[in-house]
């Protein structure tokens, strides 16, 4: 599909329906693929859900309907400048199993005073991830 001028743009029907947001997928950048990858699926438990390039620089982990894009192409942000934050269902038995995993744990299974149960872990390249489940 050609993009459309701002011209274009600006004299096109305004839309009856409204604009969802179907899905949002955070891209953390690594310094090696396949260390991250290493981490994500062996030490998390994520699932690899597909690569991109030739050789490799792009790849996808997924844990349920949740994916996260790892990128080593070096065109994004400087690797480990990434936070994202989950919430989830299972958080304990999730920090348990990342732990006997050897996670590096930044912040331990703690309740916060904002209402959630939550742990954050580092990824080799630096980028870190939280878990959290609200209370209820």
């Amino acid at each position: 599909m050609p993009a459309l001028s701002k011209d274009a743009m600006a004299d096109a029907p305004t839309r009856s329906a409204p604009i969802v947001l179907t899905k949002l997928i955070p891209v953390l950048a690594v310094r090696d693929l396949d260390e991250a990858l290493r981490y994500y699926t062996g030490v998390l438990g994520w699932s690899e859900a597909w690569k991109w390039g030739e050789p490799p620089h792009r790849a996808g982990v997924a844990i349920g309907d949740f994916e996260i894009q790892l990128d080593a192409g070096g065109r994004g942000a400087t690797p480990g400048q990434s936070i994202i934050y989950c919430h989830m269902t299972g958080v304990e038995d999730f920090y348990r199993q990342c732990q006997r995993r050897s996670a590096r744990m930044l912040r331990e299974l703690e309740q916060r005073p904002w209402g959630v149960v939550d742990f954050q872990v580092e990824d080799p390249s630096g980028n870190r991830v939280g878990f959290a489940e609200l209370l209820k």
